[in-house]
């Protein structure tokens, strides 16, 4: 596995997302205020990628300009 280290800034917003079953998908809820200041539309993609913290946590690191980032 890939080591991956970012340096991360707070934009000072965080919210609780809930996960959302239908058929063999789950979906988790992103903010209507951080779609809209993101300029996320119905349908447009964005990137996901599952990563792990040094305390063994996973993480979900999602890249809203929908471009693709190697890891």
């Amino acid at each position: 596995m890939n080591k991956i280290s970012v340096k991360l800034k707070s934009l000072g917003l965080g919210w609780k997302s809930k996960i959302i079953f239908k058929r063999l998908t789950a979906y988790i809820s992103i903010n209507k205020l951080v779609a809209e200041g993101c300029d996320l539309k119905k349908g447009k993609g964005i990137y996901s990628y599952l990563a792990e913290d040094e305390a063994g946590r996973k993480v979900i690191v999602v890249y809203l300009d929908g471009k693709r980032k190697k890891i």
